[in-house]
């Protein structure tokens, strides 16, 4: 049943100290791989040459589509505006990410700068640094993790009240999913700009004055680049454009939630609640551990082009480390987990990523009285 601790209380993870071993000998170990290696955490060669092409990549699908030889056809303008959605993507995954979790650099402003690289492809740095940085504090806790909080819309967790639309979400998930980016760039962030007044674990948010004109300005922008100019600049009709605006984030954005969706919201996964004082009785390393599950984690491309948002453990239990060096960290992860006789969850591929998803949300659309049990594979 739903608890209402999670609403009222402040979460927090308190754990004994024989839990709080497994951190530490991580901890020590991850240190002497980039001691020993004499490496830093943070961006190396590989990491800024991605970024390189991710910039060129955008100049260069945005070039393209402001040249007008695409605007012949509807499907190919379609195409090409889809494109550029997969290179925001890229952006999003390659760059932003590591930026507002000040992974990229040890130098604050260069991942603030690099941070606004959201505000560049429709969203919010700011917005994003705030609600990522609940979700990760709080994964799959219902109530605090914000990325449960879908106001009724889909279940997500066993402790989200069944209501009778939910037996059909295992079908129109996916579809509103292709949704996520358009809605992101043109409603999400104004709503909890202007709406709600809590994040996860922050009660009564009061965004300063500065964030509210870098939302406006940075939205003017991305609107007035990738439909407004299109619109002005390409012989094709108007409505041909924002059509194909439209499709810039349906696949994109399908892509973009089911790469985060398939590493927590998974058959398998736990949902814990916190006690009466709002304490969850675990480590928050192991609470990764059961809450979080890696994909294609040897795949070097497939990892590449998501920025190592596949291998999502380690990021969780070291945000501030840059994604390049997740596979290293990966492999030390397991060793200390077999040590411990600790579970580290990974699937083989995507598609089994993907089938585990699906069986959890069809689990939950069950009413919980006749909800069957998942399978814990």
């Amino acid at each position: 049943m739903f608890n209402q601790t999670t609403k009222s209380k402040r979460v927090r993870f308190k754990t004994t100290p024989e839990k709080r071993l497994f951190i530490q000998e991580l901890r020590k170990r991850v240190d002497e791989y980039f001691e020993s290696n004499n490496i830093s955490p943070h961006a190396n060669a590989e990491m800024i040459i991605k970024t390189i092409i991710a910039f060129a990549a955008w100049i260069g699908v945005y070039g393209l589509i402001l040249t007008d030889w695409f605007s012949g056809n509807f499907f190919t303008l379609c195409f090409i505006f889809m494109a550029l959605g997969f290179v925001n993507i890229f952006i999003a995954f390659v760059i932003m990410h590591d930026a507002t979790h000040d992974a990229y650099s040890s130098n604050q402003k260069v991942n603030k700068i690099l941070g606004y690289t959201m505000n560049f492809i429709g969203g919010n740095e700011y917005l994003f640094r705030r609600m990522h940085g609940a979700h990760h504090g709080y994964v799959n806790i219902h109530g605090v993790d914000v990325t449960l909080e879908t106001h009724g819309m889909f279940r997500f967790t066993p402790h989200e009240p069944w209501k009778p639309h939910h037996k059909y979400q295992h079908f129109y998930t996916f579809v509103l999913y292709s949704l996520a980016m358009l809605q992101w760039t043109t409603a999400k962030d104004f709503k909890w700009f202007f709406g709600e007044a809590h994040i996860g674990n922050q009660k009564n948010i009061k965004h300063p004055f500065k964030e509210y004109v870098i939302l406006l300005i940075s939205k003017a922008f991305y609107y007035g680049a990738t439909l407004v100019v299109p619109m002005l600049l390409l012989s094709c009709p108007w409505y041909w454009v924002f059509a194909a605006w439209i499709f810039l984030h349906i696949l994109p954005g399908l892509t973009f939630a089911l790469i985060f969706q398939v590493t927590h919201v998974y058959e398998g996964t736990t949902y814990p609640l916190p006690d009466e004082n709002g304490n969850i009785d675990n480590s928050y390393a192991i609470h990764v551990l059961e809450t979080t599950a890696d994909f294609a984690r040897d795949r070097y491309i497939a990892g590449w082009l998501m920025g190592g948002i596949n291998i999502h453990v380690i990021h969780h239990i070291f945000p501030k480390v840059c994604h390049v060096h997740y596979p290293a960290l990966t492999k030390i992860l397991k060793e200390v987990c077999d040590e411990y006789g600790l579970v580290y969850q990974e699937n083989p591929n995507i598609w089994v990523a993907l089938k585990k998803h699906y069986r959890i949300l069809k689990d939950l659309s069950y009413p919980p009285e006749s909800m069957p049990v998942a399978k814990a594979g």
